[in-house]
């Protein structure tokens, strides 16, 4: 297939994608919601320690942001799997791998992006200090699309199986680990104003790198799962 007829059938999927999550957005602002309430009951349950709060600001926001992504990512799939969409996107003449892969941008758009933009909200009632704020928002930029893309492949592998949430839980966990450890290792530079830079560098790369491979892994698996 050539890539002019390949770039209209991932456009169509992108907004396809988009206006179904905009018909549910009541489900989007669950994440959402879910990442506020975690910031504001921080303070409560530590005390008004300024300085701990100032310290612990960037990792609590990071894990906030990531778990509520995990709250979403089970459904990614989901609805085109109970009404058949997904097996004749399978099935269909384009490509699998770059259909997957808008599937996944949609799903960071939706429910990542919400995310993103209330994170300066979330640090700020933390009191992270106005520096350290860049850091946080670019490893935040490159860390939640890697996950999504990383979900996504293990969403696939867990298609069509029955109360998968804790399943996919389980296996995405010690992936997310070296993601929270390098964006959090870039705030915490900032911070303490040390170059903070590599971390993020090594973040970008990891991305590049999950970018080409991912689709690819994402359309294998699935494709192993709705055969057996």
């Amino acid at each position: 297939m050539s890539g002019a007829s390949l770039l209209p059938a991932c456009a169509a999927m992108l907004r396809r994608d988009l206006l179904l999550a905009w018909r549910r957005r009541g489900d989007l602002a669950m994440p959402v919601l879910y990442a506020v309430i975690v910031a504001v009951l921080f303070p409560f349950a530590l005390g008004p320690d300024l300085a701990l709060l100032q310290r612990i600001a960037g990792g609590v926001v990071l894990v906030t942001v990531l778990l509520a992504m995990l709250l979403a990512l089970d459904g990614m799939f989901a609805s085109d799997i109970e009404d058949g969409s997904l097996e004749q996107l399978v099935l269909a003449p384009q490509p699998l791998a770059p259909m997957l892969g808008m599937k996944v941008l949609a799903h960071w758009i939706t429910t990542a992006l919400p995310l993103i933009v209330i994170a300066p909200l979330l640090a700020g009632m933390l009191h992270l200090p106005a520096a350290a704020m860049p850091a946080l928002l670019l490893a935040l930029l490159l860390a939640t699309p890697l996950l999504s893309l990383l979900g996504a492949v293990l969403v696939a592998l867990t298609a069509g199986t029955r109360r998968s949430g804790m399943l996919l839980a389980l296996m995405l966990l010690p992936l997310c680990v070296p993601v929270v450890i390098f964006a959090a290792g870039a705030v915490a530079a900032a911070q303490q104003g040390l170059p903070w830079l590599a971390p993020v560098a090594w973040l970008a790369a990891a991305l590049i790198l999950c970018v080409v491979l991912a689709p690819l892994a994402c359309a294998a698996a699935l494709r192993i799962a709705l055969d057996s």
